[in-house]
């Protein structure tokens, strides 16, 4: 299968952690591990997925690596049993520059 990404994917140096902290489904507030972040989504490897197309805000727990959290929102792009793929509609600039520099 051809790799049709447009942006690269990046490996979290460690680990980080990513607390969904509102979602439009009736679903509360959940953890997970960050996989591979890229300039467009994240991959949230979870033991629970939210439907496709659900919005969500995050809060990526970045302490170790840059001393605060960061902030981010998207929408569940692809969800399977080891996760969801969100696709970013806003993220702090900070992650950006800390991951791509």
């Amino acid at each position: 299968m051809r790799n049709r990404r447009k942006n690269t994917r990046v490996k979290v140096p460690g680990t980080m952690d990513a607390t969904i902290t509102y979602t439009d489904t009736m679903t509360g507030a959940r953890s997970g591990t960050v996989e591979n972040v890229s300039r467009n989504g994240i991959f949230l490897r979870a033991e629970f997925s939210l439907s496709k197309d659900a919005y969500v805000a995050l809060r990526l727990n970045t302490g170790q690596l840059i001393g605060k959290p960061l902030c981010a929102q998207g929408f569940v792009a692809r969800a399977d049993e080891n996760g969801m793929g969100i696709r970013f509609t806003y993220i702090e600039q900070d992650i950006l520059t800390l991951l791509f520099s």
